[in-house]
C-alpha cells in the first residue's frame, strides 16, 4: 500500500433497490492543537485500524465511524475492465484513473447514528444508518457483527419527503460482507419485505443478494495505489408484486479503507441478458480527494 491508512477515516454505505453494499473513506487533516486545548476532543474518532496488507479483511479491519463524511466522484456510462491487466509479477492491476474523476459530479456519504432517528423503532437491531445515495436522502440501517455487515432494510432520511416515503424492513438481514473477507469468500442472502413503501407506494418483494470475492490485485486510483485489494462481485435480484429485476456490481475493498471504487450495471428484467463482465458500467463511484 502506498498511503498511510491511519490518515483516513472509514465510513460505510449501502444501496437498497440497486443494492450494492459499499464503503468509502475520506482523508482529513486533524485540527491544530494549542496549549489552550487541554480538553481537546476530536469531533470524529479515527479508528485504530492497522492493516497488515495480506489481502484478508477481518472485522477489525473494517471499522465504522459515525459522522465522518466521504467524497466520491460519480460517473455514468463508464468503461470498465473487470479482469484488469496482469503485470510481470503475475499481479492483476486495475487502472481506474480514467476517465479523469475531476470531470465527474461529487457526492457526499456519511454514516449516522440510529439514536434519535424517526425510524429507529423499525430497526431495533441496527447499529448505524448508512447512506444509500449521495446526499443521504435514503439510509440503510446496518448491524455490524464480527461475522459480517448486515443490511436490515432501507428508509427515507426524512419522515415526509416530497417524493414519498420509502420504508423497507427485511424479515431477515442481508449479509453484505462476510468476515473474514478473502478470495473465494461468498454468501447468499434472501430477504423478504412485506408492507413496504417505495416512494410512497405500498409494495412487497423478495431480494436475493449473492456476494463473492472473485479476485485480488492492485487498484490504481488518481490519488492512491493500493496493493492486495479485493474485488467483490454482488449479484442482486428482486421479485416484485409486478415485475422482477436483476443487477450486478463490482466493488473494490481494501483493509481499513473499505470500499475505494464501485462499478454498477443497469437494472434489467430477470429474463433479460446482462453482461456480467460489465464492459461499460451504468454508474461508477471512485474515492475522491
Amino acid at each position: 500500500m502506498r498511503s498511510d491508512p491511519r490518515q483516513w477515516i472509514l465510513i460505510g454505505s449501502t444501496i437498497v433497490g440497486g443494492v450494492i453494499a459499499s464503503m468509502a473513506v475520506v482523508a482529513c487533516d486533524p485540527a491544530p492543537i494549542t496549549d489552550d486545548d487541554e480538553d481537546f476532543e476530536p469531533a470524529i474518532a479515527v479508528p485504530d485500524c492497522r492493516p497488515n496488507n495480506d489481502g484478508i479483511i477481518e472485522a477489525s479491519e473494517l471499522p465504522v465511524v459515525v459522522g465522518a463524511t466521504a467524497r466520491v466522484r460519480i460517473g455514468q456510462q463508464t468503461p470498465f475492465d473487470v479482469n484488469g491487466d496482469v503485470d510481470d509479477d503475475g499481479t492483476i492491476v486495475w487502472d481506474l484513473t480514467r476517465p479523469d474523476p475531476q470531470d465527474e459530479p461529487l457526492g457526499a456519504l456519511s454514516v449516522e447514528p440510529m439514536d434519535g432517528q424517526y425510524f429507529e423503532d423499525f430497526f431495533p437491531d441496527a447499529d448505524v444508518a448508512a447512506p444509500l445515495v449521495p446526499g443521504g436522502s435514503l439510509l440503510g440501517p446496518l448491524r455490524v457483527d464480527d461475522d459480517g455487515w448486515k443490511l436490515l432494510g432501507g428508509v427515507s432520511a426524512d419522515e415526509d419527503p416530497a417524493e414519498g416515503q420509502t420504508r423497507i424492513v427485511y424479515d431477515a438481514p442481508t449479509t453484505l460482507y462476510p468476515f473474514p473477507l478473502r478470495e473465494g469468500s461468498r454468501v447468499t442472502s434472501t430477504s423478504r419485505a412485506t408492507n413496504a413503501l417505495l416512494l410512497g407506494l405500498p409494495t412487497a418483494f423478495n431480494d436475493v443478494t449473492e456476494v463473492e470475492v472473485v479476485r485480488r490485485g492492485t487498484v490504481v486510483l488518481p490519488d492512491l495505489i493500493l496493493d492486495n485489494t479485493l474485488q467483490v462481485r454482488v449479484r442482486f435480484s428482486r421479485t416484485l408484486l409486478a415485475g422482477d429485476v436483476k443487477q450486478v456490481s463490482y466493488i473494490f475493498v481494501h483493509e481499513c479503507l473499505g470500499e475505494v471504487a464501485r462499478f454498477v450495471s443497469e437494472a434489467v428484467a430477470v429474463d433479460a441478458t446482462l453482461d456480467e463482465d460489465l464492459p461499460v458500467a451504468d454508474e461508477a463511484w471512485r474515492l475522491a480527494l
